[in-house]
């Protein structure tokens, strides 16, 4: 298997896995119980994801996909920022949920066309089943912008924020030159987010919502714009143990301390019981 195709498996394996641990999170602190039961629910559906694609990694090279789940030093997971961020209330997790579901859709669309025809079916299974997640968080987004000011006001500024992180989930990848020229990734990041802004600035527009975020988030984000128009990490130095082709931010295994408990509470069973199955 190729570096250039596992790198495009553990970006989507790790994002679905995180975020999955973080939407579990609201298990028993949902505002009623319909939601405990949706958030409970969605998480075991990313999880789930998760727990394929890294099958389908390990089959390919004769690890485990626990070891590659659970088994990895926090420098080594290529999530982005945006799945690792803590749930904090309810509007910026709602936001969160849109802003992720959004964009999953965007790259889930474009990789059912990847030249790897075991990926192209899962994937493909798993856009069927995130199309409810999208569903969930379009209802959301509607009810709240749609409800008293107080809380659209909350929800306009978690929008604003979590469009900064999400901008994230399209930074190029490990290897992607090559991913792209081999047929692993059909459409480049760069493509992919500009199809995420403009779809995520088309569906606020329709609610009334601000559609200035992306012009706002460019001006505080770590990125920024190269000659050719495509976001470009700061110069801060990668975190230990990413290769020096590596671009920076999550993507190439740099995380924020928020992932520090996080990576603590979801590989506690493995590192503390090994070879433990479940």
């Amino acid at each position: 298997m190729s570096e250039a195709f596992a790198s495009v498996v553990l970006a989507l394996a790790d994002d679905e896995l995180v975020l999955g641990h973080r939407h579990s999170e609201w298990t028993g602190w949902a505002p009623h119980i319909e939601e405990d039961v949706a958030f409970s629910s969605i998480a075991q559906d990313e999880i789930g994801h998760a727990g394929n694609l890294y099958t389908l990694i390990a089959r390919r090279t004769e690890t485990d996909a626990d070891a590659l789940a659970l088994g990895r030093a926090k420098a080594h997971y290529r999530h982005a920022t945006l799945c690792e961020r803590p749930n904090r209330d309810w509007a910026y997790t709602l936001a969160r949920h849109w802003m992720y579901d959004t964009a999953d859709d965007v790259r889930l669309e474009a990789l059912q066309g990847t030249a790897d025809p075991e990926l192209a079916a899962l994937v493909t299974k798993m856009r069927r089943e995130e199309r409810y997640h999208l569903l969930h968080a379009d209802a959301w987004l509607r009810r709240v912008s749609q409800g008293p000011v107080e809380g659209r006001t909350r929800l306009i500024e978690a929008l604003h924020e979590t469009f900064a992180d999400a901008v994230g989930l399209f930074e190029p990848l490990e290897h992607e030159e090559m991913a792209v020229k081999e047929g692993w990734l059909p459409v480049p990041s760069d493509e992919l987010r500009t199809r995420f802004m403009a779809r995520a600035s088309a569906a606020l527009d329709e609610l009334g919502l601000p559609t200035d975020i992306h012009t706002r988030v460019a001006e505080q984000a770590e990125f920024v714009a190269s000659s050719s128009g495509d976001l470009i990490a700061d110069d801060e130095p990668a975190a230990e143990g990413v290769t020096p082709d590596a671009t920076a931010g999550g993507r190439a295994g740099r995380h924020t301390g928020d992932f520090d408990q996080l990576w603590d509470d979801m590989t506690f069973t493995y590192r503390n019981h090994p070879g433990a199955t479940w």
